[in-house]
């Protein structure tokens, strides 16, 4: 074997080695729909508990586990059989109906447990942006950062909006969508945006203000 022959080879090895650290997500979210079995529906679990902020949230499903960090995040989406579900959520009962080849989000707050019907990428060449706010807003608006054009508008609280996106790096600015002048309530990080991945960013509020979270690995703070 020629050298010009070896150092191709290990050009392609460092490729697929590099490909599978930078874009876990996209590894993690394809090995789910492919080890899900026909009509299985999607869950995961949203930390909202103001009350308890620095303390995660874990929960067993099917000798599953769901486990989130502290409030303002998630954890990773698994996959269930569909139909009727009954269970104890950090000492607060649920119970909710889960729909075949569809995906779910578990909002665990305070005193409160609400499914929120949620989204699944279906797009292979386009990633999948989704804002939930959280917040003490009632409707939210999100811009570009640098050229403040709108991406999604008037998403109520405790709801969520979506909208396809090509594979990009870009950041975006939060803005209350009553407010004439625009102004940022909150800016995120950069997002690398992955075909056929979801990118969910979280929009919740605290003492300090609106602040914004991406639920993505990929996706920074």
């Amino acid at each position: 074997m020629t050298n010009q022959s070896q150092q191709l080879i290990i050009r392609l090895i460092q490729a697929l080695a590099f490909s599978s650290f930078a874009f876990p997500s996209l590894a993690n979210e394809a090995a789910l729909y492919d080890l899900a079995p026909p009509n299985s529906a999607f869950l995961r679990i949203i930390n909202l508990q103001k009350n308890n902020r620095t303390d995660p949230i874990t929960l067993r499903i099917e000798n599953k586990r769901l486990s989130t960090k502290a409030y303002c995040s998630a954890s990773d989406f698994i996959y269930l059989a569909a139909g009727e579900r009954s269970q104890d959520v950090n000492g607060l009962p649920w119970k909710g109906i889960l729909q075949p080849d569809q995906a779910y989000s578990l909002l665990v707050a305070d005193e409160s447990v609400t499914l929120l019907k949620d989204y699944r990428a279906v797009d292979s060449r386009r990633g999948m942006l989704v804002v939930y706010n959280f917040s003490d807003r009632p409707r939210l608006s999100l811009k570009t950062a640098k050229s403040a054009l709108p991406v999604l508008t008037n998403i109520p609280q405790v709801a969520s909006a979506a909208r396809a996106i090509n594979p990009l790096k870009s950041a975006f600015s939060v803005v209350d969508s009553t407010d004439i002048e625009g102004l940022s309530l909150a800016a995120t990080e950069a997002m690398i945006f992955q075909p056929g991945v979801l990118s969910s960013l979280f929009v919740c509020s605290d003492q300090s203000g609106v602040f914004t979270h991406w639920a993505d690995r990929a996706g920074g703070h």
